[in-house]
């Protein structure tokens, strides 16, 4: 039987510590930068400081739930044990205690919300059934994680910074759910769902990012919805903004849409390439509802062609990494160059 210790040791060997930190202190460092370029006031940095806390909590599963060994490790400690399984969820609920330090930024609808919100996919996974009919177990625990992201049922949880309703934290505890629960207790295929990336999956990324460039912005101009203008930022912003995009967007989606939903497809049809289309129209239909005119048909078509682009480096690589970096090009391109 696999101790509590034998976990700690495969996950705080020095090397993944040093990495983990590194990486952790790469987000919060961009989020910082942001954060100043957009003018926060002097009264809220105490309440910046709390949440970069909170957030870097959030980030610290992550280097194990996206490593094969740590993988396996807490595999072999939850060990279909309920209660264990059920321990890193609460868990997850300690950082928010930071951010809700702060005057204002608790309240009872949030609570609730985010409580139902970890409760609820952790029950449906520990009970789900796991035999032949696992599928509707694994769809169920991944659309209960997904949806209230989605309908921003979340927001309440997490209202500063105004605006934009915390989902600088949102991410990273959605994304902890999702691996943890449906890799480490219901034990879903984890391949290709780690943080490594080589040269040819690097050009693979660029070269989707390129493809969809030559189709999807003449569209995109032709429809009115891009319009080309510069944004006046500096390489340091950009370069802050890339890396905030890439950790709390592009790879957070790209482990739904890619490493589950298409994956969950391939196995369902037996067809990689209907699997893709299907998770691109999915991924499509998913960004209708963002805009400043939403419901939005050309976003929603643009979306498609990129989610056939990010699906296609996941085909190809059968690494995360890599559509999660075409993913931050294509946001990136999009952010400073085409939103006018």
């Amino acid at each position: 039987m696999m101790t509590l210790s034998g976990v700690s040791d495969a996950i705080l060997s020095p090397r993944r510590v040093a990495r983990a930190v590194a990486a952790i202190a790469l987000a919060v460092a961009a989020v910082c930068i942001v954060s100043k370029r957009a003018g926060l006031p002097p009264r809220e940095i105490p309440t910046l400081v709390l949440s970069l806390a909170a957030l870097t909590l959030l980030l610290l599963p992550l280097p194990a739930l996206l490593s094969g060994r740590g993988l396996r490790r807490l595999k072999a400690w939850v060990d279909d044990r309920p209660l264990r399984a059920m321990a890193l969820p609460a868990a997850l609920l300690l950082p928010c205690l930071l951010y809700w330090s702060v005057p204002g930024n608790a309240t009872p609808v949030g609570v609730l919300y985010l409580l139902s919100y970890v409760l609820v996919p952790s029950v449906l996974a520990v009970s789900l059934p796991r035999g032949r009919t696992r599928a509707i177990g694994d769809a169920l625990v991944v659309l209960s994680i997904w949806i209230p992201v989605e309908l921003r049922l979340l927001s309440s949880s997490f209202p500063w910074p105004r605006g934009g309703s915390g989902s600088f934290l949102t991410s990273p505890l959605g994304l902890d759910l999702l691996l943890y629960l449906m890799l480490v207790v219901r034990g879903f295929d984890a391949t290709g769902l780690t943080l490594r990336v080589g040269q040819r999956d690097v050009a693979s990324a660029a070269g989707s990012f390129a493809a969809f460039a030559v189709v999807g912005v003449p569209i995109g101009l032709g429809t009115g919805f891009l319009t080309f203008g510069v944004r006046d930022g500096g390489i340091l912003t950009t370069l802050a903004a890339g890396t905030i995009i890439l950790i709390f967007t592009g790879l957070p989606e790209e482990v739904l849409f890619r490493g589950f939903i298409q994956k969950m497809l391939e196995r369902w049809t037996g067809r990689p390439l209907l699997a893709l289309l299907l998770a691109s129209l999915i991924f499509g239909a998913a960004h209708l509802d963002n805009g400043a005119k939403a419901p939005d048909w050309r976003y929603g078509l643009l979306a498609t062609l990129a989610g056939l682009a990010y699906g296609w480096v996941y085909m190809r690589t059968r690494r995360i990494l890599a559509p999660a970096i075409t993913h931050a090009l294509v946001d990136v391109t999009w952010s400073f160059f085409f939103k006018g």
